[in-house]
């Protein structure tokens, strides 16, 4: 009986620890949005101001309707993991997105410097390139 009130009051006492050492002020990250099913867009690059990447995400949300995005999203659902169905999609869609509005190429353009650059970045425990 001793025991098992001992290891009662050891598991509160840490828990109460752990607690502690979390910052009150840390960021929880968002939340998912109801709704969502796991559907990531685009991060807006810093190079893009509001108004534009606005602008950008609601010529992207009509490209849903377009003819040749929607078949290039039915393709691509056939298998997921093709990469080349995947680009065939973000082709249709960036064609779809500039036909709408042309002077979001600006946008596309630093999304691309962006991926570039995420690709670039060293992961954990590899040696930098050479150069």
């Amino acid at each position: 009986m001793k025991l098992k009130l001992a290891f009662l009051l050891a598991l509160i006492s840490s828990a109460g620890l752990i607690a502690a050492d979390a910052p009150a002020d840390a960021p929880k990250g968002d939340a998912p949005k109801k709704g969502d099913k796991g559907k990531h867009g685009p991060q807006k690059p810093d190079s893009v101001d509001e108004a534009t990447w606005k602008k950008f995400l609601d010529a992207n949300k009509a490209a849903d309707d377009d003819a040749a995005v929607k078949a290039a999203v039915e393709k691509a659902k056939a298998d997921p993991k093709d990469a080349d169905l995947r680009k065939a999609v973000m082709e249709a869609r960036k064609a779809a997105v500039l036909k709408a509005d042309a002077s979001l190429e600006s946008v596309f353009k630093a999304l691309d410097e962006a991926r570039a650059k995420g690709k670039g970045k060293k992961k954990k425990g590899e040696e930098p390139a050479a150069k």
